[in-house]
């Protein structure tokens, strides 16, 4: 839309998803550590298996030893059992049936042997032994030498009972004993360190099993990230970067499905001065500013509504229904929660009810066309309000009211204060000259009490500080952060002071002062357009200071020419010296004290001056006749309030009310004065103001026919003719100041003027 700026949108920014992914190699470590558990775990297996084969020999072998040392054992009872009886030395058949069950655990034994002297020892470690040879008291090889001693005798007694040394097994049991002993405590420790490596590798498979079970739920964490990061990269492409809202290609797919269902609302918004505050306070003023409508958007649509934002400052809201009701009372509470810029309201909004099915273009198209029609009501409102409204929404605006304003007072009460806020700035001062040294006389805005009585009592001195390079170079200076500048003043600094722009103001050809802006709150930009504005701001009032100077001027020239016509008119009605310049100073005080200024009190002090101006035109005989006028005469006489203003109207440089005055300063509130017999307040202000200065001063001199009144006499005079001759509220004021006016100072200047006039001539 007009005055707005339609690039207020961010680049889509890298942000970082809450659970998303590491980054790559996050993983590495977990990988390694993984495969390091799995490889100890394998290994360790692989021992435990080794330490159980070799637990499992052990075993085997006791349970050979143990058959051998049973069946050792038998053989010996059985042949001291023959011995004890006498038996007949040949061998039982028990006998030798031991005997063959003695060498079948000889050839176990020896096979046994064999396999432990040639086979690789299955493990190693210290403290158990390097191999199973025939060394150790572990080693089968000697029960196997000595069982093979005792199946190589024949196994029969001798003559006489005697048994034979080869059958006396108590060498080999003994042998057999410490084979066990050593074997048995070789499994214990085997058992032992089996059960170890056992926990040991249960220990390493949990961890690689929890490992693994990390590894699995970070690569579904991954994948879950993943997916977000798409759905968000999706949701991206449809909505608006800087506000959040959806975009045009969000707003037109979310269109589709709302009006597939049924009934819509739609209503388009439009911002008022976006520009102006792009301009102003920059393009982040501008981007805060459209965060703030989608968030109030946000807030008064409620859930159900889909908010887009469809140009550079316009907003688009859909709310399903075909209620204009609740969309118009959406966009009052976002309108009540935004403040207002300038005159206008925060923007202009249009709302139309479309039914299922309608296309998005044409839905679109009527709300614009509606919103179109409220921004039109706003300008008629505010063309309506006049010289009430406030300034203008843009710059153009500004710069025409700036010209406008006419005396320096208005440039900086009115423009100065204006362009305060128009560039959205929390103070304004004005710098001025004043002895050598300038300072601040007019300061409007928020300010705290301690920076105000810093601005108000600090003398301002060419070259110290921002303003004083201001007032010292006669250019614009400027910072957007005060704390870092150079030339920045502590005071200032503890103040908190963050921006500020000041301008010296010329005049004459030479620098009269400054005006500035100044923010405490916030930094700002200090933006060419804040610049411009300003010295805008500062020329008119240069300008209107120099204008003003020549008024002044102009005026005080026309007033001498009026004056010294009124000292004429006196020599020649003979009027009291000074008589002019008393009602004068009279009638100006009084002017003052009713609330007059500027051209009426301008009007009161040239009617003043010329108020007998018509007695030029009465002859001699009757203005100069001593006696009492006739009735003819006085008629005559009462001629001359028309005749002057008549005259006085053909004079340049007069303004309207000097006529006022010159004519009806003989009017009475009672309505029996003349010319026109006005009565009460029809009598213009500036006439019953001149009328009883001029009745004051008459009766207060002397003239040839009466003698001179005294001050309390004349007051109370007044008094009597208050509410028949004067007004009494002008009566009420002229008492109230009378005693302030230095009369005998006006009348002795009239009467040097006077003098000098009459000399002259």
């Amino acid at each position: 839309m007009t005055g707005a700026r339609k690039d207020n949108l961010w680049p889509a920014g890298t942000r970082e998803t809450p659970g998303a992914a590491p980054p790559a190699g996050a993983h590495s470590g977990p990988r390694r550590w993984a495969a390091a558990l799995l490889g100890l775990t394998l290994m360790t297996g692989g021992f435990t298996l080794l330490l159980l084969r070799s637990a499992e020999h052990e075993r085997a072998t006791l349970l050979l030893l143990a058959d051998t040392t049973a069946a050792v054992q038998h053989h010996r009872a059985l042949i001291w059992q023959a011995a004890g009886t006498g038996t007949a030395p040949g061998l039982p058949e028990e006998v030798r049936e031991c005997r063959v069950r003695l060498r079948t655990l000889h050839a176990r034994l020896l096979s046994a042997e064999e396999r432990e002297r040639t086979a690789p020892v299955p493990l190693t470690l210290p403290g158990f032994p390097p191999s199973r040879t025939r060394e150790g008291p572990w080693s089968l090889a000697p029960v196997a030498a000595e069982l093979g001693e005792l199946l190589r005798g024949d196994g029969l007694l001798r003559e006489g009972g005697e048994v034979p040394a080869s059958l006396h097994p108590a060498r080999l049991g003994r042998l057999i004993a410490g084979v066990r002993a050593a074997r048995e405590a070789e499994a214990r420790r085997v058992t032992a360190l089996a059960a170890g490596v056992s926990l040991l590798a249960l220990l390493f498979t949990l961890l690689t099993v929890a490992l693994l079970a990390r590894r699995s739920q970070l690569s579904r964490l991954r994948v879950e990230a993943l997916e977000r990061e798409r759905e968000e990269e999706r949701g991206r492409e449809h909505r608006d970067s800087l506000t959040g809202l959806l975009n045009r290609r969000g707003l037109a797919r979310r269109y589709g499905e709302l009006s597939a269902a049924g009934d819509l609302t739609v209503t388009m918004l439009d911002l008022n001065r976006l520009q102006a505050i792009n301009e102003a306070g920059g393009h982040a003023a501008g981007d805060e500013r459209l965060r703030q409508v989608a968030q109030a958007l946000g807030r008064a649509a409620g859930p159900g509504a889909a908010l887009a934002r469809w140009g550079g400052d316009e907003f688009v809201m859909l709310r399903p229904g075909g209620e204009l009701a609740g969309a118009q009372q959406v966009a009052a509470e976002v309108r009540a929660a935004l403040r207002e810029e300038g005159d206008l309201p925060p923007f202009a909004h249009g709302t139309v009810a479309v039914g299922r099915g309608t296309p998005l273009g044409r839905a679109l198209a009527l709300a614009d066309a509606a919103m179109y029609e409220d921004k039109e009501r706003q300008r008629q409102a505010l063309a309506a309000a006049g010289a009430g409204a406030e300034p203008g929404p843009t710059v153009e605006d500004f710069t025409a009211r700036l010209e406008a304003l006419e005396t320096p007072q208005e440039v900086v009460q009115e423009g100065l204060s204006l362009a305060r806020r128009l560039l959205g700035f929390e103070v304004s001062a004005r710098l001025e000259y004043g002895g050598e040294r300038f300072v601040a006389r007019h300061v409007d805005g928020t300010l705290e009490p301690q920076a105000l009585a810093v601005l108000q009592g600090m003398v301002y001195r060419e070259g110290v500080g921002l303003a004083g390079q201001a007032l010292l170079r006669g250019t614009t200076v400027w910072s957007s952060d005060y704390a870092s500048e150079p030339l920045s003043l502590a005071c200032w600094r503890r103040c908190g002071l963050k921006s500020v722009v000041i301008v010296p103001v010329r005049s004459g050809g030479r620098v009269t002062g400054a005006v500035g802006l100044l923010n405490f709150s916030s930094w700002r930009v200090i933006t060419p357009q804040v610049r411009r504005l300003l010295e805008a701001v500062a020329f008119r009032l240069g300008h209107a200071a120099e204008q003003q100077r020549a008024v002044q001027e102009v005026r005080h020239a026309l007033h001498s020419g009026v004056l010294a016509l009124g000292v004429a008119l006196e020599a020649r009605d003979l009027e009291t010296a000074g008589h002019t310049e008393r009602v004068v100073a009279l009638s100006v005080a009084l002017g003052e004290r009713l609330g007059l200024g500027g051209q009426r009190l301008e009007a009161l002090r040239q009617g003043a001056s010329l108020h007998d101006i018509g007695k030029l035109t009465i002859p001699d005989a009757v203005l100069l006749k001593p006696g009492k006028l006739t009735p003819e005469e006085w008629a005559v006489m009462q001629e001359h309030a028309g005749r002057g203003a008549a005259i006085a109207g053909r004079l340049s440089g007069l303004l309207p009310g000097t006529l006022d005055v010159i004519r009806s300063h003989h009017e009475k509130w009672d309505g029996s004065g003349y010319p026109d017999g006005l009565a009460g307040e029809a009598i213009p202000l500036v006439a019953r103001v001149f009328a009883i200065c001029d009745v004051y001063d008459a009766l207060t001199q002397a003239r040839p026919y009466k003698r001179a009144w005294t001050h309390e006499e004349a007051l109370a005079e007044l008094r009597t003719q208050s509410g028949r001759h004067f007004d009494p509220a002008v009566v009420t004021a002229f008492l109230e100041i009378v005693d302030t006016v230095d009369l005998q100072a006006a009348g002795s200047s009239g009467a040097h003027r006077d003098a000098a006039f009459q000399g002259g001539s």
